[in-house]
């Protein structure tokens, strides 16, 4: 099969636009986002001076200061995650807006944009994965951590998805007195968005032949 050649620059952009539109349509359909997700839109639910995008930023800034303390150390490199988090933020309050006047009161109708939210929300994480841009702050956190660490990525990922669970249910119970963010929908996407990314990661690498359009700029990433 010839691999069709695809810049894994582009896979950022790809991912910074296909990520926030996911998060703003399952938000919308209100019917559970995931543990990652879930902390923000709680805390913009409730303070009514910071949208959905821009508790984002702020809470990734707060995720890159705590991995520098984890990793006891600071790269200059480390300030592409917080732009990322600037942009990512911006774009998702543009798709929060856009979709605000949208009518997903059906049931049905919700369930099928929960389901297009999910599954894009993965494509978007493949395509992070397939980058060497440096991706959001929880990702970021993530891979920084295991690779300084060198300590099991499935494990500490599994940890750390547990902590924002319990922390997305903390807030939701503490703010509201009950579950906003957090419902059916958040157990639908533990189940099934790892394997639907590694689909997604799957079909990249075997219909693309990933390059770096700019290899002088990969070096410092």
């Amino acid at each position: 099969m010839n691999k069709k050649r695809f810049p894994r620059e582009l896979n950022y952009v790809l991912g910074l636009i296909i990520m926030p539109l996911a998060i703003s349509l399952m938000a919308k359909a209100d019917l559970g986002l995931s543990m990652i997700a879930a902390p923000t839109y709680i805390i913009s639910e409730k303070v009514p001076f910071l949208t959905y995008g821009q508790t984002e930023y702020i809470f990734q800034t707060l995720v890159l200061i705590v991995m520098c303390i984890a990793v006891k150390k600071f790269k200059v490199s480390y300030l592409s995650s917080f732009i990322t988090a600037i942009i990512y933020g911006t774009i998702l309050d543009f798709f929060v807006w856009l979709v605000s006047p949208l009518n997903f009161d059906a049931l049905w109708i919700r369930i099928i944009v929960f389901i297009i939210g999910m599954v894009l929300t993965s494509l978007g994480v493949a395509m992070f994965i397939n980058t060497y841009l440096a991706p959001c702050a929880y990702d970021y956190f993530v891979r920084t951590v295991v690779e300084e660490k060198k300590i099991d990525l499935r494990k500490f990922k599994i940890g750390f998805d547990a902590v924002f669970l319990i922390i997305s249910v903390a807030l939701t119970l503490t703010l509201f007195h009950k579950f906003i963010g957090v419902t059916w929908g958040t157990l639908v996407i533990v189940i099934f968005n790892g394997n639907i990314i590694a689909f997604f990661n799957n079909y990249i690498n075997k219909h693309f032949e990933l390059y770096d359009a700019f290899p002088k700029l990969s070096k410092y990433f």
